[in-house]
């Protein structure tokens, strides 16, 4: 590790040690020329960063420090434990059923509210998040500083979870049915009863048989 990603982390150990504010912020501008991937980490990471950790990662120049101050700090483990199927989609930033928590704050950043919930015998985490779409229909998360909230349109997205994964994703207006798409786990097979054994005809057990008749 060379000595500029060495001061920087020791920097980092200072802050995360000081502060207990999680979710940083950045402007998207201050990192129109990097490169397509170290951009898509700075939105991955975001969640977990500070604002000063986040502002020490921005200041940062090329890929290999980048990467050398996400791991530093502890955070490379979260890109590493991403499911492999699921990795296409975090790079895109799509929420897609099948991820977990981790997965989608790395979409769409920690949300403005969970919501736990008991519904059909199940416990289930509802994770509130607000968009934008603009007059070309294009759609993005509103931020607490959005320069463009009040000329767009504003609405909620629900991410439903069950046992740590998503199951749904819908807008608000539109869960009428969401439960219906609720894994229901594979129930055992019943166990069949054994046919009760036919009763004896009424008056079978006194009557005497013909060969007894006979030897009498």
């Amino acid at each position: 590790m060379n000595a500029r990603i060495a001061a920087v982390c020791a920097v980092t150990l200072g802050l995360l040690l000081s502060s207990v504010a999680f979710g940083a912020d950045y402007n998207p501008r201050k990192i129109k020329k990097w490169p397509d991937a170290d951009k898509m980490l700075a939105r991955v990471f975001d969640s977990w960063m500070t604002q000063e950790e986040m502002d020490i990662f921005l200041g940062l120049e090329s890929t290999e420090e980048r990467e050398g101050f996400l791991k530093e700090a502890g955070y490379w483990h979260l890109w590493e434990d991403i499911e492999d199927e699921m990795r296409p989609n975090v790079i895109a930033g799509e929420v897609v059923r099948g991820m977990n928590k981790d997965e989608v704050f790395m979409c769409w950043d920690k949300p403005a509210k969970i919501r736990k919930d008991f519904k059909k015998e199940a416990y289930i985490d509802v994770l509130n998040y607000e968009f934008e779409r603009d007059r070309k229909g294009k759609e993005f998360l509103l931020k607490d500083n959005s320069q463009t909230a009040y000329k767009n349109e504003i609405f909620t997205r629900y991410v439903y979870m069950h046992n740590g994964l998503v199951f749904s994703i819908v807008n608000a207006g539109e869960e009428e049915n969401v439960m219906d798409e609720l894994p229901v786990e594979d129930a055992p097979e019943p166990t069949p009863e054994p046919e009760p054994e036919p009763e004896p005809e009424e008056g079978a057990e006194d009557s005497e048989s013909p060969a007894d008749d006979a030897s009498e």
